[in-house]
């Protein structure tokens, strides 16, 4: 196993080093030999015992400075305490005094060479005796806090501090400017996320109490493990079961599957994943956790970070995990290998960032694209030192958000917002792609962001039950940066959905919120809000087309006190939708009727009608009624 090895090795590192302290503090004599040895031993032994535990429950990357060997500075810390202790009082004492009479002579105690007169003071103890081991403690911990706050500031400030550092830092993203009139790309509304985490969690495990297993009794789906992945060109998010507490884990060495709810669609029944054998799941005991089976497994030689359940599109579940190692010190961290984890088997597959496989939908954590936005705004336009913040950028968010304007290519969204911590509104977007260390950043200004948009959804005057917003996204619909929103209201186990929320991210403004139930009719809604206001309007996305056929089927429905009409018109892949109040000939129309109407194509396959005619029924002008002639029965005779 290789933290035995990497016991062994560091157990003597840190014995070697305290067994020389004390020989030179010691000037050269030692003890019997078969005393040394068994000191020396009694130290070696306990840290190898004390080296397996850090490894591996601490599981340390071996990367970095010192090769990643950083981490012995614990157990020569703790040996050099014992060794400390170990010379006794009396030896602590003549450490002690031994220093502050070195301070006292100005420092000269210190110097190469010096020899302090020899005084002999009975009280002190033979001078190769427990002295020598206090010394040797105290150097221990000397040399600790020495590599600790002095050589590792002098390695932060050598990599990250100073203009060539800077800008070393803002270069590990590659970041393309483009030009200031290029649009974000257009979003497929086919594949809208409207479905929020929170609901996600909730949905299953609702699924999950609902099983005739009775699964709920000893798994269940952390909220924060639902993991937003196309599979087979849908959009779903996806967790893992997992045990309910320690012992469900004891007596169950492995779950039976995942959860799967539609990002899309909340109406849609979630499903429950079962037939499967989890062994290798995050936060299992032991060996069981999935990093640590990973660990020691001999992947030691950098940080495993982000492990993610994602699925073949055949629904085989594999855990993603991004093994990483910084460039600039302690920090710059960039993907070195993508690992693929059968959490059945164990099986482990390493691939190059380059070559991973394309159902794989990230593999540059969210975390790593904040810092390299954070960099890049910072430094990219602006000095090291800039008191001022003048150039300066930073992401408006605390995390990037996973927008998928196609649905098999995903990308982190991040507006930039100036330096300036009252500026409410983007100096631009990027996007970052999830699976190379590049970006794009489109020179969209006055985009509003931060808790404004939030604001704007939840005060909008629509939201007359006061629903929470459980997520915002941003898109390019209709040719427009649109905010979305799903609005939600909270529950114990998660959250419900309750609507749609739409706005032109431009004009963040309540009252031009459009909310509504369901995806389709905000989609319409907002189009015909875009064409009936000031600027270009929609784009040939949303361009309003006029439609005449023979009505095949028509039916009514009533929801909520409003009646709804849907066609069917022969020829075309359309389902048209009329509220009443557009006409007073929508009861009248039958099959085999000829129509005309106008709608906006929101590139949905349900569109509004905003205009309707049925051309069968003719409601002609009334006849006026002829004009009364006056008649008389008698006349005066002048």
């Amino acid at each position: 196993m290789i933290i035995l090895w990497l016991a062994l090795l560091g157990a003597a590192a840190v014995t070697g080093i305290v067994v020389a302290a004390r020989f030179v503090f010691m000037r050269g004599t030692m003890p019997p030999a078969g005393e040394a040895a068994r000191w020396a031993a009694g130290i070696l032994v306990a840290n190898v015992m004390f080296d397996l535990l850090v490894l591996y429950f601490g599981m340390p990357a071996l990367t970095g400075p010192y090769g990643g060997w950083q981490w012995l500075l614990w157990p020569l810390f703790l040996t050099g305490i014992v060794v400390l202790l170990g010379g006794g009082v009396a030896g602590g004492h003549n450490v002690l005094q031994t220093l502050a009479e070195n301070a006292a002579s100005g420092g000269r105690g210190f110097a190469p060479g010096y020899r302090r007169p020899r005084i002999v003071d009975a009280r002190r103890g033979p001078a190769t005796g427990a002295s020598g081991i206090a010394a040797a403690g105290a150097f221990s911990l000397a040399l600790v806090l020495v590599t600790a706050f002095v050589v590792n500031s002098l390695i932060v400030v050598s990599t990250t501090w100073f203009d060539p550092n800077a800008k070393a830092l803002a270069h590990i993203p590659r970041i393309t400017v483009e030009r200031q009139s290029a649009p974000l790309p257009p979003t497929d509304v086919n594949h809208i996320v409207l479905v929020t985490q929170g609901v996600a969690a909730y949905l299953g495990q609702q699924v999950l109490a609902a099983s005739n297993q009775n699964l709920g009794s000893t798994y269940n789906t952390e909220p924060d493990s639902y993991t937003l992945q196309s599979v087979n060109h849908h959009l779903y998010w996806i967790a893992p079961l997992v045990y309910n507490n320690l012992f469900a884990n004891l007596s169950h060495m492995e779950t039976p599957g995942f959860v799967s709810v539609d990002a899309e669609d909340p109406n849609v029944q979630p499903l429950l994943h079962t037939g499967y054998h989890l062994r290798y799941i995050p936060a299992a005991i032991l060996n069981q956790d999935l990093l640590r089976h990973v660990y020691l497994s001999g992947y030691v030689d950098g940080n495993l970070v982000d492990p993610t359940l994602e699925v073949r599109d055949d629904w085989r579940p594999f855990f993603t995990i991004s093994l990483m190692r910084p460039t600039r010190g302690f920090t710059g961290d960039v993907v070195s290998r993508v690992l693929l984890v059968d959490p059945q088997t164990g099986g482990i597959q390493a691939f190059d960032p380059r070559q991973v496989p394309p159902w794989v939908d990230r593999i540059i954590p969210a975390d790593t694209v904040t810092d390299y936005l954070t960099w890049w705004g910072r430094y990219e336009n602006a000095p090291w030192f800039n008191p001022s913040g003048s150039g300066q950028q930073s992401p408006a968010n605390n995390t990037p958000e996973l927008v998928y304007n196609s649905v098999d290519q995903p990308v982190w969204l991040e507006p930039m917002t100036s330096s300036s911590g009252n500026d409410n509104s983007s100096t631009g977007v990027i996007l970052f792609d999830t699976r190379d260390n590049s970006g794009h950043f489109y020179q969209l200004t006055g985009i509003g962001v931060t808790n404004n948009v939030v604001a704007t959804f939840k005060n909008n005057p629509h939201n007359l039950k006061n629903y929470d917003v459980g997520a915002v996204q941003l898109y390019q619909i209709f040719g427009i940066p649109t905010w979305v929103a799903t609005f939600v209201q909270q529950t114990d186990f998660g959250e419900t959905f309750q609507g749609v929320g739409i706005v032109d991210a431009r004009h963040l403004n309540g009252a031009d919120v459009i909310m509504a139930t369901d995806k389709a009719d905000a989609l319409s809604a907002y189009a015909q809000s875009l064409a009936a206001g000031p600027g270009t309007g929609p784009s040939s996305s949303g361009q309003r087309v006029t439609v005449r056929g023979v009505v095949s089927r028509v039916s009514a429905a009533t929801s909520n006190g409003t009646t709804t009409f849907y066609f069917l018109l022969e020829g075309q892949t359309h389902i048209f939708t009329a509220s009443l109040a557009l006409s007073a000939e929508l009861p009248l129309v039958r099959p085999g009727d000829t129509i005309q109407g106008t709608f906006i194509d929101t590139g949905q396959t349900v569109v509004t009608l905003t205009t309707f005619d049925d051309q069968n029924i003719q409601v002609g002008t009334p006849v006026a009624a002829p004009a009364a002639t006056a008649t008389s029965t008698g006349a005066a005779t002048p």
